[in-house]
């Protein structure tokens, strides 16, 4: 049989389609460039709210010390300080900003995000250092220094519009933290909002002093001042801590592990990490399938795994999941770990024709003999054909199969005999034979060897293929199962036909088989093919059978 040699454009079909994108289909090109979309319009709003928080917060702060500084009020100084440490932190979140946009690099190989919760934390540590500066100044003011605040009409004025100021930037900044879960951007409305709380406490101090005239309330008030600020700050500052100790949150370690437990081809799920950079959350986990899983297979499962988390656990993360291959005693079968002995010697091409008897205990037999007392122990005598390559040096050989058999022996406890069969295993390259034609006589001396075998119908498709100079012959035979019974089976028949016909009124009757097992039909190929290596001259014949529907 020769197959004609396709052409070019058979090979490489010509169409007006969009052209081979790999793995990124259309859609998937579609929903990147959405994401890229979105990530610019996210970083736009986020630079321009901290610009923004930077001009009020520059104008407070102006106007708060000029005051202070006419009205000697320590309140007001505070408040100053504080509102210029508002400047300095949205400063450092508008470099945060920018820093985190950065892509991941060969150094930083999450990303670069963590910034702003650097820059969250670094605002929150200035804000317990205004804070324990305002609670030093006022408890010398308290007990030291007498100190009278002058109270005018600006210093009330500058409060009130500090604290209107304040509300409408700390919302603002609090609605983009929240949509973009930026921590830098929390941090700057945190000081807004503790800003906006101590103007209202220094406010209060302020009027006592006007109304009552009383002195220290103005130092009294900055005390509050700087206690609300240590308070409000420290749960940024755990949630900053978090996440740069990669705290994983609270409880997901649980959900991923129940969500995957049970999951089909996983035994066990373990090592399960999760952290969180920015907007980001990345998952490391470990799963646990059996060792006789092909690499595509496992492979699969963990695709799966990774889909699973994405779209019920934690959207939009990012997943690795770790494959480990592990020995499972409920389903490998002894085959099976003897083909993954093999694995481990990569002189051995293949093994086959793998078969298994019991023995009986005798002295030849190295084995501890408390075994035997067991009734659940049985001693195996394992019989294989084992392929190496053929310019493999005897000796080598023998050496790597021994080896082979003695781990074969100590994984294996029950075998305690291995009978092997080297065979060459030929390269593809010096396998490749070249296909002829034959005479009509020697193609129908073949088809009527075939055809002599019982069951077989029909006999096609022969090939001669001539491989190192030996003769390698194909064929395809149909097997048709009303051919196969004998004269017993055919009188058996008869009288099951009868009994039917006796006991049902209607005449039905038991129709013959219309199918054959599979050890049937490798019997009559096998058949086939030893008429064949008797009657020719081939060296190999492969018999492809198939049913004669």
């Amino acid at each position: 049989m020769v197959k004609r040699k396709k052409s070019r454009d058979e090979l490489f079909p010509k169409d007006n389609t969009q052209p081979n994108l790999g793995e990124h289909d259309p859609e998937s090109i579609a929903d990147t460039e959405d994401q890229s979309l979105i990530q610019q319009k996210a970083y736009r709003e986020k630079i321009q709210i901290a610009i923004s928080s930077i001009v009020a917060s520059s104008a407070l702060t102006i106007s708060k010390f000029i005051i202070a500084i006419f009205t000697n009020s320590l309140g007001l100084l505070s408040e100053g300080m504080h509102s210029g440490l508002d400047v300095f932190a949205a400063l450092m979140t508008l470099y945060a900003i920018r820093i985190s946009r950065k892509p991941p690099d060969t150094d930083h190989n999450y990303g670069h995000a963590k910034f702003e919760s650097l820059a969250s934390l670094g605002a929150v540590l200035l804000l317990f250092v205004v804070a324990g500066w305002i609670l030093y100044e006022g408890f010398e003011r308290i007990l030291f220094k007498h100190v009278n605040p002058e109270v005018t009409i600006f210093s009330f004025g500058v409060l009130i519009a500090s604290i209107v100021v304040d509300y409408w930037r700390s919302r603002a900044l609090y609605r983009v933290a929240n949509k973009y879960g930026s921590q830098a951007i929390e941090a700057d409305a945190l000081h807004f909002r503790v800003d906006m709380l101590t103007s209202s406490v220094v406010l209060v101090g302020l009027a006592v002093v006007f109304l009552f005239q009383i002195p220290n309330a103005d130092a009294y008030a900055a005390i509050a001042v700087a206690i609300l600020i240590v308070y409000t700050s420290l749960g940024l500052g755990r949630r900053t801590l978090d996440v740069l100790l990669d705290k994983a949150p609270k409880g997901i370690q649980g959900q991923i592990h129940e969500s995957i437990t049970g999951f089909e081809g996983i035994q066990k799920a373990h090592s399960i990490r999760v952290r969180k950079v920015g907007q980001e959350t990345f998952v490391d986990l470990h799963i646990e399938v059996p060792r006789t899983y092909t690499h595509d297979k496992a492979h699969r499962i963990a695709t799966n795994v990774e889909n699973k988390i994405k779209n019920e656990i934690l959207p939009n993360c990012d997943v690795v999941v770790h494959v480990d291959a592990v020995e499972d005693n409920m389903s490998e079968t002894i085959k099976d770990k003897i083909r993954l002995i093999a694995e481990d010697f990569p002189a051995v091409k293949n093994i086959h024709s793998i078969y298994i008897s019991t023995v009986v205990s005798d002295s030849d037999i190295n084995i501890d003999q408390n075994k035997y007392s067991d009734k659940h122990f049985r001693a195996l005598h394992l019989y294989l054909d084992v392929q190496m390559d053929d310019k493999l040096e005897f000796k080598i050989a023998h050496s790597v199969v021994d080896k082979f058999e003695k781990k074969i022996k100590t994984e294996i406890p029950n075998i305690v005999r291995v009978t092997t069969h080297i065979e060459t295993d030929l390269d593809v390259e010096s396998s490749v034979g070249q296909e002829e034609s034959a005479d009509q006589h020697f193609l129908d001396t073949i088809k009527n060897t075939a055809l002599s075998v019982k069951g077989v119908s029909d006999c096609n498709d022969i090939s001669l293929v001539y491989v190192k100079e030996e003769l390698h012959i194909t064929l395809t035979i149909k097997i048709n199962p009303n051919h196969i019974q004998t004269e017993e089976e055919n009188l058996n028949d008869n009288k099951i036909s009868y009994n039917d016909n006796n006991s049902n009124s209607n005449g039905d009757s038991k129709h013959k088989p219309n199918d054959i097992s599979v050890e049937k039909a490798h019997s009559i190929s096998t058949q086939v093919q030893n008429l064949l290596l008797q009657n020719t001259k081939a060296s190999r014949v492969i018999v492809h059978a198939e049913p004669d529907e």
